[in-house]
């Protein structure tokens, strides 16, 4: 019986490896149609062409367009997700975690403009279903943004950022800071233009901003004055 069993657990997953291998070609066919000609050109009926299924088989894996569109968005989130923690896990500090997944987020999407660049320019804006946001798209958030808040508080309560320093918010405000160049920098190579400054310039001035605006404020008494450098001035003179 046990031995009946086990046939029967690795038919069933067997089973389940070929059809998720079937969906992911069906999804980089999807992806293609969506790089190649915009949100526009994703249809069920290009999608069945362009990936050589039935309709029927293509509706058996995905029910529809919008579960299409739905699972491209929320593979490309958890692939984000996935390069943001490899940047976490190589990194220290909540202020230089922070600068880590800001490059690493930048890094993705413009060093590989054709497999991710410009999907993620196309989808900017794309409906995506309240089930996927909140079973997908906001966990995986979530789970970037929750290490990098703890992180972030840890370096709070050492002395080691400004005290007032809300470290869930910073941590949206540096992400988010990449938001602009990905759209600037993406958006420029989509109509061929060019921008005043490289993105590598960018982003570094990005970071840097960052770490400028967590800095340690200094208690008045270490401060340099004015008055005293001014009086020491005049003493030596």
């Amino acid at each position: 019986m046990a031995e009946v069993d086990e046939r029967t657990a690795a038919r069933l997953a067997r089973k389940e490896r070929r059809q998720e291998r079937r969906r992911r070609q069906l999804l980089d066919a999807a992806r293609d149609l969506v790089v190649e000609g915009g949100m526009a050109a994703l249809t069920m009926a290009a999608l069945a062409e362009r990936a050589d299924t039935s309709a029927s088989t293509l509706y058996y894996y995905l029910p529809g367009r919008d579960a299409v569109v739905d699972a491209l968005a929320a593979d490309l989130v958890d692939l984000e997700t996935e390069r943001l923690m490899e940047a976490l896990e190589n990194s220290e500090g909540g202020v230089e975690s922070l600068c880590a997944v800001m490059d690493a987020r930048v890094r993705m999407y413009v060093d590989e403009p054709k497999r991710f660049g410009v999907l993620y320019l196309r989808m900017v804006g794309t409906s995506i279903s309240p089930d996927t946001l909140r079973e997908r798209i906001y966990p995986a958030s979530a789970k970037t943004m929750g290490e990098l808040e703890r992180r972030l508080r840890a370096d709070k309560e050492a002395g080691l950022v400004h005290r007032d320093l809300k470290p869930r918010e910073f941590a949206n405000v540096g992400f988010f800071a990449t938001q602009g160049i990905l759209a600037t920098s993406l958006g420029m190579q989509a109509s061929g233009g060019t921008m005043r400054f490289p993105v590598d310039v960018l982003l570094e001035e990005a970071k840097a901003m960052v770490r400028r605006a967590a800095r340690v404020e200094l208690p008045v008494a270490a401060q340099p004055s004015h008055a005293a450098g001014s009086a020491a001035e005049r003493k030596r003179t």
